[in-house]
């Protein structure tokens, strides 16, 4: 590094402030090559959404003609108006790719650390983790980047999913679920996308169909996402109307989109939920498998009411 200051000017005599801040942007918060690409590209990643006024949940009797609601469920009803400060939130979920910088920096363990789950792993595809290492990775970003970052709440992620609130079913560009147009059919994931072994779980690269019209990839698809909030079945009944971020306490949190290729769940208001740190699968044997996060995804949400 070149120093602007005179010849035989003594550093004794210069402010040791001064000479702080003519440092490097590196040098001051450590951050390798690496961390410096990943945060930017997970700011530049960020779409603003204006906050407002929304019906939350179950909007089917209001809009369909026949006055049904879209699920039997009891856990997305009634719905209710909910009112949100403006926020950011990802454009894309979190990579295994991205995932695994975050890994190295910190030192924490590669990720999946499961045998079985390894066999899913793909970099290009959504990262499945528990829902504790979703939350310290947007916080571990926020940390490197000086912004408010960490998981959407669950009213923001139905807000952002449905364009600001729009009465659209699926976050989808056109609000349909269309196989091969909007979406990967099994086939499709199968020959294109990745290995056979994750087909089951209907997992593809991330951002290779359309956008829902905010601009968001793969919403309710490619992945169940974490969000911050504690489930309760009974939530929406006592929901206050000003940004609400769900119970208190809890023991399951919620999650957001479709279980495998199923299209009721990748409906921008089914409601569901995981335990935080991921799935124990009995089999018909009695011996269990997991736990297992590998299809819990998520993307990150900057908690700030104005555009970066």
């Amino acid at each position: 590094m070149h120093s602007s200051l005179p010849k035989y000017v003594k550093l004794s005599a210069i402010p040791l402030a001064v000479l702080v801040f003519s440092l490097p942007a590196c040098s001051q918060t450590g951050q390798s090559p690496e961390v410096g690409a990943l945060v930017k590209k997970s700011l530049g990643d960020m779409v603003f959404v204006k906050g407002g006024t929304f019906t939350m949940g179950d909007f089917g009797p209001q809009v369909t003609p026949e006055k049904l609601p879209y699920t039997s469920q009891h856990e997305n009803k009634p719905a209710h108006q909910v009112t949100l400060d403006s926020f950011s939130i990802g454009r894309h979920k979190v990579t295994y790719a991205d995932l695994d910088v975050y890994t190295t920096a910190t030192g924490k363990p590669s990720w999946p650390e499961y045998k079985l789950d390894k066999l899913q792993k793909v970099a290009g595809n959504p990262a499945g983790v528990p829902w504790q290492m979703a939350k310290d990775y947007c916080e571990w970003v926020g940390k490197n980047s000086g912004e408010p970052v960490d998981l959407p709440t669950e009213a923001q992620w139905e807000y952002a999913a449905r364009s600001g609130g729009k009465p659209v079913i699926f976050g989808t560009d056109n609000g349909k679920y269309e196989s091969d147009r909007n979406l990967p059919s099994v086939d499709t994931i199968k020959h294109k996308f990745t290995a056979p072994s994750v087909v089951s779980l209907y997992l593809y690269l991330v951002g290779q169909y359309p956008p829902n019209p905010l601009g968001l990839y793969d919403v309710g698809l490619d992945g169940r996402d974490w969000v911050n909030d504690w489930f309760a079945p009974d939530y929406y009944e006592h929901s206050p109307e000003k940004n609400p971020t769900g119970p208190a306490t809890g023991t399951m949190k919620v999650i957001r989109g479709a279980e495998s290729n199923q299209q009721g769940t990748a409906m921008t208001v089914y409601r569901d939920s995981a335990p935080p740190g991921g799935y124990v699968i009995k089999l018909r044997n009695g011996q269990t498998i997991g736990p297992t996060s590998v299809n819990l995804t998520f993307r990150c949400a900057v908690q700030k009411a104005g555009p970066l």
